[in-house]
């Protein structure tokens, strides 16, 4: 999930979400890739060691996991809404007349929880 999403202009957390690597609970762990030359972290190896403060080194060798705000505070989810105007918020990017990243984002700040 995350790692196919994470790369979108758009990630919405709400109280509900919850952000983990799970592959670390049960024995995995990061690879040094020797082709490619880099260390893979099963998706995760690009954006976690870009996030701020070490975030996602702790992440993924701890398994550590974050739920509701302290994802959208680790800077994996860009907005925070709450899951109960989640319907609402699909309603009005649906009725969306001309999408584009802007307005997009209009309407994302309108319901993000600050």
């Amino acid at each position: 999930g995350v790692g196919l999403s994470v790369h979108g202009h758009f990630r919405v957390a709400t109280e509900k979400t919850v952000f983990a690597m799970p592959e670390t609970a049960i024995g995995k762990y990061a690879t040094y890739h020797p082709t490619l030359k880099y260390l893979r972290f099963h998706c995760g190896g690009y954006f976690l060691p870009r996030l701020a403060g070490k975030i996602g080194y702790y992440l993924a060798l701890t398994g550590f996991r974050l739920k509701g705000r302290d994802v959208q505070k680790a800077g994996i989810a860009t907005h925070f809404v709450e899951s109960a105007k989640l319907p609402a918020l699909e309603e009005d990017l649906i009725a969306l007349k001309s999408p584009s990243k802007e307005s997009v984002a209009d309407l994302l700040n309108s319901y993000h929880v600050k």
